[in-house]
């Protein structure tokens, strides 16, 4: 593989792992500490960052999958 393939492979990682997970599939992030939603395109949060809200980054799980972690 030449460096011009490793680099066009590499640009589609952020994309590939949005489509991994169904947290990040639904695009759609939660404040912890107001209950603030917003909607997100995956792929670019996790090449730029996620969102913040009341001081602190914005979750993936919804209030009803954190009511059930242990």
């Amino acid at each position: 593989m030449d460096i011009e393939a490793m680099f066009r492979r590499a640009r589609g990682l952020h994309n590939t792992l949005a489509k991994s997970e169904p947290q990040l599939v639904r695009g759609q992030v939660w404040c912890h500490a107001c209950g603030d939603t917003r909607k997100v395109d995956s792929a670019y949060c996790l090449r730029h960052g996620w969102p913040l809200c009341c001081g602190a980054t914005m979750s993936i799980d919804s209030p009803q999958e954190r009511r059930k972690k242990p």
